[in-house]
């Protein structure tokens, strides 16, 4: 196996762990010294325990009821691999019972690290109107813009 397509399968794998639900199956793809820039609640989070405590706190506040993965690029150079993504991403809001789903960009960056690609750096993010502050959750990869 290629190691293009050994990360594209870590990628699946942790796809298939967030669906899960499963904390104890979702930290394990991420390296010690993770560092993430999520799109919730803080501006970035250094360490897999740190990350881990927000992890729990988005996994309470909603139960996930879709999450994939869209338009997948991969580069790998060496023991280093890049990924770019959209993600669909929605769950039941806890206190409204709404449904809430919306397209995110993704970019992980993986380094093999004892024979295991583990996620050491994590971005999410999604675009807001500058004239308006608004968060723009309507996007798809369809239409991709909101001008």
């Amino acid at each position: 196996m290629n190691m293009k397509t050994e990360v594209e399968q870590q990628v699946e794998n942790w796809k298939q762990a967030v669906i899960s639900q499963n904390i104890e199956q979702i930290m394990p793809f991420y390296a010690e010294d993770i560092r993430s820039f999520d799109a919730i609640s803080e501006l970035q989070f250094k360490g897999r325990k740190q990350y881990e405590a927000h992890w729990q706190r988005c996994l309470q506040m909603c139960k996930m009821t879709q999450f994939e993965i869209g338009q997948l690029d991969i580069k790998v150079d060496g023991n280093l691999a890049v990924c770019f993504f959209l993600n669909q991403c929605g769950g039941i809001d806890e206190k409204t019972g709404e449904e809430q789903v919306g397209w995110v960009r993704g970019t992980q960056v993986y380094e093999k690290i004892h024979g295991k690609w583990l996620i050491i750096h994590e971005h999410f993010s999604l675009p807001f109107d500058m004239a308006t502050g608004s968060a723009l959750f309507q996007l798809t990869p369809e239409t991709e813009s909101a001008w």
